[in-house]
């Protein structure tokens, strides 16, 4: 089951890869435990994490959250 999203978030992304390894949502800081695909992460507990970087901008976003 999935629930969207479009809100904002804090990413903080590993410099030599240039992928996520944490991020902020509503004050609470997940750290990714992998990648799945170009947009899709796993935070440590199990939840799946669509996000996205919106370029123009440079702004993270959270759009689905799957559990």
């Amino acid at each position: 089951m999935s629930k969207r999203y479009d809100e904002e978030v804090e990413v903080r992304v590993e410099r030599d890869a240039g992928m996520p390894s944490a991020f902020v949502w509503r004050g609470r800081r997940y750290e990714v435990a992998d990648v799945i695909g170009r947009w899709r992460v796993e935070a440590r507990g199990g939840a799946v994490w669509d996000l996205y970087h919106d370029r123009h901008h440079d702004r993270w976003h959270m759009e689905r959250l799957w559990d």
